[in-house]
């Protein structure tokens, strides 16, 4: 789509996936929706230690990138990375000292287990047992050595929040560094010579004001653990280094974007009204944002990005949008889901998400609505990768459109389904009564007993497969041709319950159905077809079922 769109070599640019597990990095190069992208040399992927490593080499094209290997400037994009790498922990207490700022001190933290004893130190679960004391001892700001050359821009920093913490009449305040991201970004920085682009999502804070107090840290367990990142410092880390900073102000928000960028000039140009020399008082108080905001008026389409798709409404805003309608309305109308879906452009997460409403509410919507569905269906596969075989987007798709009475298109769903997902016995029975609805009873027979190889007490599958058998020895016996299949009530779950799925439509939709070519009598009510009850492999998902 860039490449149709853009005045750019998009050919050029190579996206590079990294992590430092061996198990993502095999399943990225096993994945069939990337390899495309592997094959045409615009990705390619590599474990990467953020922490400790200086080079990357390529897995695919066997490159490797190194201090002043690339010639043009590096985007970095880095979601949920930052708060897991490691972090220094500092507390400004309020002054006076000699130099009329604050004490500085860094935290030091010892770990044990509320237990008394553990017999294994290397189980996983100690984890979630963790007993963390604090301990702060005054240090200097030029706490720093042997970092590379960041030694003053790191002591920049300590020092800003030396002297905004500092003041008596204050509390003083409690700071994260985080380390680990800097070191990153300077490791990274090195392939391109200093000019990058950085673009941050993670849980964190953009206003100083947020670290006031003398508190210890929160560390956050979740199978791993992780803490609050800050990006303040980080953006004065850029700007020290000549860069500047783009935050989103919003303070009320579980995920911060921020973006940063590095020029390749190590030697600061002062913003207009700073002093030529740089000295000290030129790094306090309001001086830093000052600077920086100078600098991103040099770079307006990257502000006006930065604003349209983070400050106006960004991702946080989406994911809130999408949670309050989820679980704030009991039943929400289908043309809000349909402004939601059509706002995250199609996006599967959404729609599998929404897919009771959207399969409970589409055969009694009118007729403009529901095209307006068909058209942006096909974009939720378009826009599907598949990470776990725990959401099988592609059934849900099917049983959409068998709801709808498509049933070709459904068909579509329900065979990539079991060539994604894998065979089910539901998907079977889906199926056959696809092929029953557009009369192809054979076909269906055949399905039903696909069903039943796979699970052979699957109540619905005997019944059909008795049903068409039956019919089939009747047209044979010269007694007719197969009947409609009749409904007996409303369609039921997988549980046996009632739902409110796919029921008859009125007797106007079924004429107007079958004025635009909809299958019309031989067809049964429509319905979304069984869905599959929780299993360790195959597809799940709320259910109704044709039945009759």
């Amino acid at each position: 789509e860039m490449k149709d769109t853009l005045d750019f070599p998009i050919d050029k640019v190579v996206y590079v996936m990294t992590d430092f597990t061996e198990s993502n990095f095999n399943f990225w190069k096993d994945h069939p929706q990337l390899s495309p992208y592997f094959h045409s040399g615009q990705l390619d992927s590599a474990i990467f230690d953020a922490v400790n490593d200086d080079s990357i080499k390529l897995s695919n094209s066997g490159v490797v990138l190194g201090p002043g290997t690339v010639k043009n400037p590096m985007c970095v994009v880095a979601n949920y990375l930052f708060d897991t790498l490691c972090h220094d922990i500092f507390q400004v207490s309020p002054g006076p000292t000699t130099d009329g700022e604050g004490l500085l001190k860094e935290g030091l933290i010892s770990v044990g287990s509320k237990r008394s004893d553990e017999p294994d130190p290397l189980e996983p679960e100690i984890i979630k047992r963790f007993d963390n004391h604090f301990r702060y001892d005054d240090i200097s700001a030029d706490y720093y050595k042997n970092e590379g050359g960041d030694e003053p821009h790191l002591e920049r920093i300590l020092k800003w929040y030396q002297n905004y913490f500092g003041s008596s009449a204050g509390s003083g305040g409690s700071i994260l560094l985080p380390i680990g991201a800097i070191r990153a970004i300077r490791r990274l920085g090195a392939f391109t010579n200093g000019r990058a682009v950085v673009i941050s999502g993670d849980k964190g804070n953009n206003n100083p004001e947020q670290f006031r107090g003398l508190l210890d840290p929160h560390i956050a367990v979740h199978g791993s653990f992780s803490v609050m990142v800050n990006y303040h410092a980080i953006g004065t880390y850029f700007t020290s280094r000549g860069g500047f900073a783009l935050h989103n102000p919003q303070e009320e928000a579980s995920l911060k974007v921020s973006t940063f960028v590095l020029t390749g000039d190590d030697t600061p140009c002062p913003a207009p009204g700073m002093d030529e020399e740089g000295s000290d008082a030129s790094w306090l108080g309001d001086a830093v944002s000052d600077r920086s905001d100078a600098r991103a008026k040099t770079c307006p389409h990257l502000c006006q990005a930065f604003s349209s798709a983070v400050d106006q409404f960004g991702p946080n805003d989406f994911f809130v949008l999408q949670k309050s309608l989820k679980e704030d309305s009991p039943s929400p109308p289908l043309k809000a889901v349909m402004a939601l879906l059509k706002l995250g452009d199609w996006d599967p997460d959404v729609f599998y998400k929404f897919r009771d409403v959207i399969l409970n509410q589409v055969p009694t919507c009118g007729h403009k609505l529901r095209n307006d569905l068909c058209r942006g269906i096909p974009r939720v596969w378009e826009n599907y990768y598949m990470l776990d075989k725990d959401k099988d987007v592609a059934f849900e798709i099917g049983r959409f459109y068998y709801g709808i009475r498509e049933y070709a298109s459904a068909l579509e769903y329900y065979t990539l389904s079991s060539d994604t997902i894998g065979q089910h016995h539901v998907t079977f029975h889906n199926m056959g009564l696809c092929y029953y609805s557009m009369g192809f009873p054979e076909r269906a027979l055949e399905f039903f007993g696909k069903s039943l190889g796979l699970n052979s007490e699957y109540e619905k599958a005997i019944s059909w497969r008795d049903k068409v058998t039956g019919e089939l020895k009747n047209a044979a016996a010269g007694k007719g041709g197969p009947a409609p299949p009749q409904s007996t009530g409303p369609p039921t779950s997988s549980t046996g319950q009632v739902t409110s799925g796919y029921s008859d439509s009125s007797e106007e939709e079924e004429e107007e159905d079958e004025e635009e070519g909809a299958p019309g009598s031989v067809a049964p009510a429509p319905a979304s077809g069984d869905a599959p009850t929780p299993t360790p492999t195959p597809p799940t998902g709320a259910a109704t079922s044709a039945e009759g």
